[in-house]
Formats: structure tokens, sequence, C-alpha cells
């Protein structure tokens, strides 16, 4: 009985110490994606003021950098060069 009761607070900290890791390490990939969503937005409204390059802002593209980031962007600049979209 003895050795029941020290493995109950043993497993809920070990649990508790495997959960902080994962909660650490998702928080670092979120915020990673934010900063590179937001970085994408920026880089799509200063693309927007150049004269050669005449990508429209609407739904279709604010998601795809929202979601791809920088690499959304390049997306879009090629897109928008080769002439097959906006």
């Amino acid at each position: 009985m003895v050795e029941i009761l020290f493995l109950g607070p043993l497993l809920t900290i070990l649990l508790l110490v495997v959960v902080i890791i994962a909660v650490v390490k998702l928080g670092r990939t979120i915020a990673e994606l934010a900063l590179n969503s937001i970085i994408g937005l920026v880089i799509l409204t200063v693309l927007n003021f150049l004269p050669f390059i005449n990508i429209t802002i609407n739904i279709w593209s604010i998601l795809i950098v929202a979601i791809a980031g920088v690499v959304g962007i390049i997306l879009l600049v090629l897109l928008d060069l080769l002439g097959i979209a906006f």
C-alpha cells in the first residue's frame, strides 16, 4: 500500500514536467509562425507601393501570406511576374 501512495505523486510530477515542456515548445513554434505571418503581411503592404509589382490585396493574397509567410510573398511575386495571377 505504501508503494502505491508514493507512485501517485511521482507520476503527477512527471506528467506535469512533460506538459510544461510540450507547452514551451508549442508556444515557441506558434510565436515563430505568428512572427513570420506578420512580417509577410508587412512586406505585402510595402510591395503594394512598388510600381512594377501589381499584387492585388484581397482575401486570397492575405490568406496565402498569413499561412505561408515570407514564402507566400515569394510565391505571389513569382505568380505576378509570370502573369499567372493577380
